[in-house]
């Protein structure tokens, strides 16, 4: 193992110092060492001591100390050394974590301690890194990027002759998974190609493509991978200096791992950084400083009705849809009360953990079991291993003990096994280890149908599998945005906002905003920040929101501002911001409505007359002064009369598309009123009344996820929304067939389909799809269009 020294000290006294800090941190987090903390503690250390691992221990350490929120992720969570050092903040002890799926003594390559830090706070952490340990003895890790199917496509294709606007009709509709040497020969007939045409050579540049796709193209900087030697870096291994000017190593995770070095991953966490913002702002709201560390808000009822209502819009690790689908059927078989009682931290962690591809009925299975069901192990070795995940197999740990207690591996065997079953290429690997299993269980008299039971559950993680401490970190931080969601919304969803969301876009947080009765307010020349922020029930935009109004225009507003107090008018902005702020960036500004309360009675097209005339006689001045022959001409601007009439809202969510590219005053869907009051629908808030019935909906595209069926064939799951909630609906590969190629998200549709209910979740399975626009045109079916009983 190559580590550098902590502070020059000699293994012994690192040793020292890592225990003395350990017992020191139990204190803190337990108030009291008890004699389970005390074994465990002695356990670790000893494991640590004879693996020589108490440098790095100290080192991880030390950079996590400098930032006030960071979050340990990975294996590294079960590790009560990891905790008292602050490292991570879930106790390993009573969420049963498994130390030695993060340390053994049979463990070869090093370890390795994921941390998390606000998204934005990550470089300054590397650098801080580097201005330690200079470039001589530090380097980030390399990716080795290899060519993914639209690139494979679109070199080939450039080769060939093809034009940009050729190469974008196909590449655009490829997905990311897409696998060419598969399909490459029937690309023609797939769905999503409809209208497009495969004349030659576009026969051979697939087939080229296919053969290219998954061999190398680039080097590109690992996302948080770095690696600190005692002595030159370069001794180790060939570096070369990225274009953000970092120094990078030539080999990826693997290559470094293998050859010895210790990699610390130091990665961005955009929710890390949502709720030290909001954080922040209920601080200069109220006054009130909550601490990150000790903000553990595990017995709060409205923070446990987040999940148990699956209201987790923002909530990181739990927004997704299939996320939410899973909490509502979770918690369909239990009253608020009793879910209160359950262990639900427990069961939130398997929830993130169990939604993987192909796994609906591992997640039916937990949740019926979980609602009462009878359930027994596959054989009664198992039942210690599979117990707290009633009999379903979960977790990476969960593999590698099956392997222990089922066919008597050793705790290091069974990790090589749990790393093999999540690698690609490792049919020949797992060769000898079936061999092995099959051989060890029989030694123990369990039957071959339990082997062969068994093996195809350790086959069903297939690289798709979570470690127990890594999913209980995250629902952690769950937990603590939940509670700002619950406590805080209108600072929650601020700083939600404010860094770029999660899974979904801005405009899909805004009428989240709305629906938790949040009221949006524009953005405001004197009470708008940067970024957005929130109080009470409201909800103010940032300057940030605004497209073409740059950062060095942004601080010079905000700085004025602070330096001459508010500005007391358009004109007044003007004098004393014009030397930053451009006409272009002044006229976004008035279009977006940061002028409305200082001329209330002046409509926008008159304020932006006003800037031409300012920004019109600013450049005529210079031009006399210096005595040109040739001054600019005088622009002729109109006189503008005052005018006590404001803007119509139709010009007004006009403005906002231009100057934020989406309307804040109004859902997207109220753009189109006019058409969609002609036609009978159900909103999507009264779907659940409408079980086993076919229906109408108009919905506005969220997100959607494309999978493939059980037999092959592409299929997608799509969520919309309208001014009422948010609605999950179905695409099977019928109808995905027919309708793929119309769909875009952040587009208006009508779906015509059947509402499904399955363990209290309601998914709107989608047989007919018009897009909106098509009304435009008269070109909807006439059944949408009549006044008749049926919907």
């Amino acid at each position: 193992i190559i580590f550098p020294r902590f502070n020059g000290m000699g293994d012994q006294e690192a040793f020292e110092r890592l225990y003395q800090a350990t017992i020191e941190g139990c204190k803190r987090r337990y108030g009291r060492i008890s004699p389970e903390v005390k074994a465990r503690v002695e356990h670790e250390m000893r494991i640590i001591k004879e693996k020589n691992f108490a440098h790095y221990f100290l080192v991880v350490a030390e950079i996590v100390d400098k930032s006030p929120i960071s979050c340990g992720r990975g294996s590294a969570a079960a590790s009560i050394v990891s905790y008292a050092l602050g490292i991570t903040h879930v106790d390993p002890i009573k969420h049963n974590l498994f130390f030695e799926r993060f340390l053994n003594p049979g463990r070869k390559d090093p370890p390795d301690i994921d941390v998390d830090f606000p998204w934005d706070e990550r470089e300054m952490i590397i650098d801080r890194i580097f201005a330690n340990y200079g470039t001589r003895r530090a380097a980030m890790v390399a990716n080795h990027n290899t060519f993914a199917p639209r690139a494979a496509i679109r070199e080939v294709a450039k080769v060939f002759g093809l034009t940009e606007q050729e190469i974008i009709r196909v590449t655009s509709r490829i997905g990311h998974g897409w696998h060419l040497k598969e399909i490459h020969k029937e690309i023609e007939q797939h769905p999503k190609m409809k209208g497009i045409q495969f004349k030659k050579p576009w026969d051979e540049i697939l087939a080229a493509a296919a053969r290219l796709q998954g061999h190398f193209n680039h080097l590109s900087t690992h996302c948080g991978g770095l690696v600190v030697v005692p002595e030159e870096i370069r001794n180790h291994c060939p570096v070369e200096i990225s274009a953000s000017g970092l120094q990078v190593l030539q080999w990826e995770k693997d290559s470094v791992e293998d050859a010895g070095l210790v990699k610390i991953d130091i990665l961005g966490n955009r929710s890390l950084a949502v709720i030290r913002d909001a954080l922040d702002l209920i601080s200069k709201n109220y006054g009130k400083r909550i601490d990150y560390t000790s903000l553990t808000p595990m017995d709060d009822p409205k923070t446990l009705r987040i999940f148990y209502d699956a209201n987790t819009f923002g909530v990181f690790y739990f927004e997704s849809p299939a996320t939410r689908q899973v909490l509502t059927q979770v918690s369909s078989g239990f009253t608020f009360e009793q879910y209160r009682k359950l262990a639900h931290f427990h069961i939130n962690v398997v929830v993130t953990s169990i939604i993987r591809p192909a796994s609906n009925q591992c997640i039916h299975t937990w949740i019926k079991r979980l609602h009462g069901a009878q359930w027994d192990a596959p054989h009664p070795l198992l039942r210690p291993v599979l117990k707290e995940t009633l009999g379903v197999m979960v977790f990476q740990e969960q593999l590698s003990q099956a392997a222990i207690h089922l066919a008597g591996f050793d705790p290091a065997e069974a990790d090589t096994l749990r790393k093999v079953v999540s690698k690609k290429h490792k049919e020949k690997k797992l060769r000898d280890f079936h061999e092995r299993f099959v051989k060890g269980a029989l030694k123990k008299g369990v039957p071959l149908e339990v082997i062969n039971e068994v093996w195809s559950m350790i086959m069903g993680f297939d690289g798709y599998s979570f470690c127990k401490p890594h999913s209980a970190s995250y629902t952690m931080v769950a937990y603590k945005s939940a509670y700002l969601r619950a406590h805080y919304p209108a600072e929650f969803m601020a700083a939600v906002i404010s860094n770029g969301g999660g899974y979904y876009s801005t405009p899909a947080y805004i009428s989240e905003a709305k629906r938790m009765g949040l009221k949006l307010l524009s953005p405001d020349i004197n009470e708008s920040e940067i970024k957005y922020t929130g109080k009470g029930d409201r909800l103010r935009v940032g300057f940030m929101q605004l497209k073409d109004l740059g950062k060095d225009a942004m601080e010079c507003i905000i700085e004025e501002r602070d330096k001459g107090g508010p500005f007391v008018s358009l004109e007044d902005f003007l004098r004393r911001t014009s030397g930053t702020v451009h006409l272009q960036e002044a006229r976004v500004l008035i279009k977006a409505g940061c002028f409305d309360s200082l001329a209330p009675a002046t409509s926008r097209a008159q304020l932006i007359w006003k800037a031409f005339r300012f920004y019109a006689g600013k450049t005529k001045a210079p031009a006399l002064a210096q005595g040109r022959i040739f001054s600019p001409p005088q622009m002729k601007i109109p006189h503008v009369e005052r005018s006590s009439t404001t803007h119509h809202s139709r010009y007004t969510v006009k403005h906002e598309i231009e100057a934020f590219g989406f309307p804040i005053s109004i859902h997207p869907l109220d753009q189109y009123k006019r058409i969609t009051a002609g036609i009978r629908h159900v909103k999507a808030k009264e779907l659940r009344k409408w079980v086993g019935k076919y229906v109408t909906t108009v919905g506005w595209m969220v997100t959607s996820k494309g999978v493939y069926s059980r037999g092959g064939r592409p299929m997608q799951f799509i969520t919309f929304e309208d001014s009422t909630a948010l609605y999950e609906t179905v695409l099977f590969p019928d109808a995905y067939r027919r309708y793929c190629h119309i769909l875009v998200q952040g587009r208006p549709y009508i779906l015509r389909g059947k509402v499904q209910e399955e363990l209290g979740a309601i998914t709107l399975v989608i047989h007919k799809l018009w897009h909106l626009s098509l009304s435009l045109k008269g070109d909807l079916p006439r059944p949408l269009l009549a006044q008749g009983r049926e919907i």
